[in-house]
């Protein structure tokens, strides 16, 4: 009898290792799944083969997902090979020539008040270079390729990254000039992502005596408000300068509580050390530290 064996591609320890880490690293089954460009089924069938080579769990299957110390213990030892194909995919791209795609991840006021204005003189310089410009405030991660830049106002505390000051924002209080100030006047401030950032929090604490009338999930939605009339809020001084009609008061003119300056936040330029010496991640970035030294 002729029996035939249809023998099915293996799948290597390098593929779960990988597999493993975006899991861990995006607490989701199914955002490894779209962050590998794989389906969930092959997420969870590689998981499977891993722990049961390793004859343990190495994560508990919660949301997110809870690492076990065996699970711990791995993810420290395979870091470094994430990073080296990451270094190695850069050098295969390493050309003289400046083409292809760099993405860059920021905040939508970033794209919106300072890249979009400058790219036409980008694009001058560096005709053949492709953007892809991820407006989110989500923290994109560039250890796993997602991003080759971010423009972020923290300073990152973990991984193999480089990170460069381009900007101090500061803020203060603003109403419009129309508006009639007094010690009850209408406060508008930030919800969602956004309600835990510093400045949010010193307005909430300042006007801890009474609610806010609108709250909104955008900085820019929250300037125009104030623009409008609808009340006082906390805003960067740069994005105040760009409203019309609209005055920086003190606290005791509005009823809000003087709890001293208002924390300022730093931008930074963030690169992973495995592709900041690409010739096209490094003319992107000089041209970001150069947009920004220039505002």
């Amino acid at each position: 009898m002729l029996v035939i064996r249809l023998c099915m591609p293996t799948e290597s320890p390098w593929e779960w290792y990988r597999t493993f880490e975006a899991v861990a690293r995006t607490g989701h089954l199914t955002a490894a799944a779209k962050a590998l460009g794989v389906s969930q089924s092959t997420v969870s069938r590689q998981l499977s083969r891993l722990e049961e080579n390793a004859g343990s769990l190495l994560l508990l299957r919660e949301s997110p997902v809870r690492l076990t110390e065996r699970g711990a213990l791995l993810l420290e030892a395979i870091r470094p090979m994430v990073d080296g194909a990451l270094a190695a995919g850069a050098a295969l791209e390493n050309t003289p020539e400046l083409r292809g795609e760099v993405t860059i991840t920021t905040v939508g006021e970033v794209v919106r008040w300072v890249l979009s204005r400058r790219l036409g003189g980008f694009f001058r310089d560096y005709p053949h270079l492709r953007l892809r410009i991820l407006a989110s405030n989500r923290n994109d991660s560039l250890a796993a390729g997602e991003a080759d830049i971010a423009l972020r106002l923290a300073r990152p505390e973990r991984g193999k990254l480089t990170a460069r000051r381009l900007s101090v924002e500061t803020f203060g209080f603003y109403a419009a000039s129309s508006l009639e100030l007094h010690e009850e006047v209408a406060w508008v401030g930030l919800t969602g992502s956004l309600a835990q950032i510093p400045e949010q929090r010193h307005a909430k604490r300042a006007f801890a005596s009474r609610p806010a009338r609108v709250l909104v999930e955008d900085v820019e939605a929250l300037g125009f408000l104030v623009e409008a009339g609808t009340g006082v809020a906390v805003l960067p001084r740069q994005l105040a300068a760009r409203l019309r009609g609209v005055e920086e008061v003190r606290p005791a003119r509005v009823g809000a509580r003087d709890l001293g300056p208002i924390p300022s936040r730093s931008l930074f330029m963030v690169v992973h050390q495995s592709k900041r010496d690409l010739p096209a991640v490094r003319a992107v970035s000089g041209w970001l530290a150069g947009i920004f030294s220039d505002d």
